[in-house]
């Protein structure tokens, strides 16, 4: 480990010892409606010579510092409280809750007493079922194969919308789609760059998007930035995106604010036009 990720492990643990750490949100978008309908937690660390670090910064050290499992709680912990300020936002137009999705390592996925505590953390701040969400890569469901299907299940149980993270980057899950109990799979930004340019992509993302739905199992696009994009993962069918075609990630008060006003992208399959630009900038 090079001396400057030794150098910052001590500044980490103390981070977290004073709740120094900090949470962004990017929305997750409804691409035939156009609404804010839930946001994607991102972890950020204020570090006090270095300024404000990314994730790839920091969590690798965090890994081989033995700090994930505390980091990962700490996330999981202030995203439950997050979710109960959006109590007073209004209801979305279809009623429907909106949701926080959390990415949840490996090792804190198999870590013993995660589902209990998961429980308890859900009853306690009184969530109804399915605004929090985790997601987890498919290399992390690879790792812990045998139990991963179980675990999962019992998430569910409790409450817990469920999806697999940067579907498509690992390992071919799509004859498991049935097999788990998942609410959505994120796409891979991977697939997502070659969409409306690429035949052989658009046939990937149309049969990912097929087989998903097949299994009742949403389709969320991540990383998408450009207009021709956007619309033809409307075209394809695609559920939902989030992106900086949208918006980048936004400190909590930005997102609670895009939570109760936030629209702009038209769907229906068609190129968004000027006017909508306008209109997603603001977000």
């Amino acid at each position: 480990m090079p001396s400057l990720d030794l150098d910052i492990v001590p500044a980490l643990s103390r981070a977290l010892d004073e709740d120094a750490l900090v949470l962004h949100f990017q929305p997750e978008v409804d691409l035939a409606s156009g609404a804010v309908v839930g946001m994607e937690a991102l972890l950020r660390w204020q570090h006090p010579q270095r300024g404000l670090l990314w994730p790839a910064d920091f969590l690798a050290v965090a890994d081989g510092a033995g700090l994930m499992p505390a980091l990962g709680w700490w996330v999981l912990e202030h995203c439950a409280a997050e979710l109960e300020s959006w109590r007073p936002l209004p209801p979305t137009v279809d009623g429907a809750h909106r949701q926080l999705w959390v990415n949840i390592s490996g090792s804190q996925l198999l870590e013993p007493g995660f589902v209990d505590r998961v429980a308890e953390l859900v009853h306690e701040c009184a969530l109804p079922p399915g605004v929090l969400g985790i997601e987890v890569t498919e290399e992390a469901l690879a790792s812990g194969s045998r139990s991963a299907p179980a675990l999962l299940e019992a998430l569910r149980d409790v409450g817990v919308a469920l999806a697999i993270d940067d579907f498509g980057s690992w390992y071919s899950s799509l004859g498991t789609l049935g097999e788990l109990p998942l609410e959505a799979v994120k796409l891979d930004q991977s697939f997502v760059r070659g969409v409306g340019s690429d035949l052989e992509g658009d046939s990937i993302v149309s049969s990912v998007i097929e087989l998903a739905h097949a299994h009742g199992v949403r389709v969320v696009a991540e990383g998408v930035e450009s207009w021709s994009e956007g619309a033809r993962l409307c075209e394809l069918g695609c559920d939902r995106a989030l992106g900086y075609l949208f918006s980048g990630p936004q400190r909590a008060e930005q997102a609670r604010l895009m939570l109760a006003h936030g629209t702009g992208w038209q769907g229906a399959g068609r190129v968004p036009q000027p006017r909508d630009r306008r209109t997603l900038h603001r977000l």
